[in-house]
């Protein structure tokens, strides 16, 4: 019995504990929390942003809603703002290199700037559709 007590010690654990290390080894904790301060910044970081791009999106709905838009139309409008910003995107990375980053940095963000003037300044389903589209409403950077 004492035998067996020294090797679940020597091996790190008991047998229930043992799934619940190798989970968390395998999601990354173990690795996070061994990281550097600066590492653990980013991470924090990059989950703010995509939490806050989740929230806009649910007030978008919401606000799609109150200005009496149907449900169809709700959908319709996430779905082509998606292929949008993929399709957006995909033609601001081609240009990229021979642009340069920065350049192309810039022009994303007017974009996405120009949206927002349009978003708080028009009611208009389709005004609001297009600038959805063309403006890179996402989280994601080129």
């Amino acid at each position: 019995m004492a035998d067996s007590q020294e090797e679940t010690h020597a091996s790190g654990g008991s047998k229930i504990l043992r799934p619940f290390k190798a989970f968390v080894r395998e999601i990354g904790l173990a690795t996070l929390y061994r990281a550097p301060p600066d590492s653990k910044i980013l991470i924090l970081q990059r989950f703010v942003r995509l939490f806050a791009y989740g929230g806009s999106t649910l007030v978008l709905a919401s606000y799609l809603s109150d200005l009496g838009t149907s449900d169809a139309h709700i959908g319709l409008f996430m779905t082509l703002t998606l292929i949008g910003d993929v399709f957006i995107s995909f033609l601001l990375t081609l240009i990229a290199d021979s642009l340069g980053r920065r350049w192309i940095l810039v022009l994303g963000a007017a974009l996405m700037c120009a949206s927002g003037v349009v978003f708080a300044l028009s009611g208009n389903y389709w005004v609001l559709l297009a600038a959805a589209i063309v403006g890179v409403i996402s989280p994601r950077s080129v």
